[in-house]
């Protein structure tokens, strides 16, 4: 079975770098598209073929997009209620719902006009396909996907914590440096997927109820393809993210990078560390682009002063502000240093945060639909039930 599944995973990475094969697979609708889908995440599920697997996720993306479907696994249809809504973004409200007795948060789509309805759906689709795939303590699970009438909802684990910065605002005391690892490591685990995450900030940390920290919202996560070219979420502008926490290469029309993450890292530890976002002393953000290009960045607070691991930390904030992109450590370097002796950051013991058989992942696992056909199956769709052959 493993050779086989190898083997087809060989032929579809062929298929999908061949322009007219490729054409064609894109063209495919209804019912042989849903099934081409399904084919792709499971594949995907595997957690194996690291090479091809940002080609394949692509493919997924790219099919979704044109076919309007998604795997059967996203799709969850045991959400009870909808209460009342707590947040609203530029194009998701955040409302509170119930899935077996259980809190969940539910991001719907926002609709301005008919005419949104469409390109809406896509991009909330492009962003539950890319954020299905992960699965780590430091990044907030994807449950599954939910209709609302006409409205797209993304569906994920209620954090009664809220975001980093209204646990800080309630826990002032908390183990900060511990929460900066967390972020670190679920950077980390991004980038070794081969995804740029693309607007890393405070507002879209969340803290679990065990105090760890762990990233959302993948909405201008990108994904790098190893074996072709770069691919993002759109064909036009692909710059996004908050202009406070943008590295200054972004501002010359450069699209975020692994580098231009790591950048907006040391932001998000600055306004952990502090409580104020970056730049808070100026009125705006253009004046803030400016500033950045100059080279200036976030002055060091007295709060950041006084101890040799302050100082460490600081330092390391620093290198990642470094305003040549490949002058900046890497996820993983920040990583080592944040544990290293200096700094000796820990994360918050291990607790299940949530329960994972609501993840979409853990559904499909409970599929009884094996990747490959059996024997007795393809003997069947080749010589047909016995009675008459093909």
């Amino acid at each position: 079975m493993k050779r086989d599944i190898c083997a087809i995973v060989v032929e579809l990475a062929l298929l999908l770098q061949d322009p007219e094969s490729y054409k064609t697979f894109l063209a495919y609708r209804g019912p042989g598209a849903q099934g081409l889908l399904d084919i792709l995440q499971d594949v995907l599920d595997l957690d194996a073929f690291a090479v091809v697997k940002p080609l394949i996720c692509k493919a997924l993306l790219r099919l979704c997009r044109a076919s309007g479907l998604y795997p059967r696994c996203f799709v969850l249809t045991e959400l009870e209620k909808i209460g009342d809504q707590v947040a609203a973004g530029g194009f998701g409200d955040i409302w509170k719902g119930v899935i077996h007795k259980r809190s969940v948060c539910v991001k719907v789509m926002r609709l301005f006009k008919d005419s949104d309805i469409q390109a809406l759906l896509k991009e909330f689709g492009r962003e539950a396909l890319i954020w299905r795939q992960f699965c780590h303590p430091n990044l907030l699970p994807f449950f599954g996907v939910y209709y609302l009438g006409n409205r797209l909802c993304l569906v994920s684990p209620w954090m009664e914590n809220g975001t980093i910065t209204e646990f800080l605002r309630d826990e002032p005391d908390a183990d900060r440096l511990s929460l900066i690892l967390d972020v670190a490591l679920g950077l980390q685990y991004l980038h070794e997927q081969n995804v740029v995450h693309g607007d890393l900030k405070a507002i879209n940390i969340l803290v679990t109820p065990s105090q760890r920290a762990c990233i959302g919202d993948f909405g201008l996560a990108s994904i790098i393809n190893t074996m072709s070219v770069r691919f993002t979420h759109s064909t036009g502008n692909v710059r996004g993210g908050t202009a406070r926490y943008q590295a200054p290469e972004l501002f010359k029309g450069i699209p975020s990078h692994f580098g231009s993450d790591v950048y907006a890292f040391a932001c998000t530890c600055y306004e952990i560390l502090t409580g104020r976002v970056p730049f808070h002393e100026l009125p705006n953000d253009v004046t803030v682009m400016f500033k950045v290009i100059e080279g200036n960045r976030p002055s060091r607070p007295e709060a950041c002063s006084g101890t040799a691991a302050l100082d460490s930390l600081w330092k390391l904030l620093e290198t990642c502000w470094d305003g040549e992109a490949e002058k900046r450590p890497n996820a993983a370097q920040i990583v080592k240093r944040l544990e290293g002796l200096s700094l000796r950051g820990s994360t918050a013991a291990s607790a299940t945060d949530w329960d994972e058989k609501f993840t979409s992942k853990f559904r499909r696992s409970l599929h009884d639909k094996p990747l490959l056909p059996s024997v007795a199956q393809i003997e069947r769709l080749i010589f047909g039930d016995g009675e008459s052959s093909v």
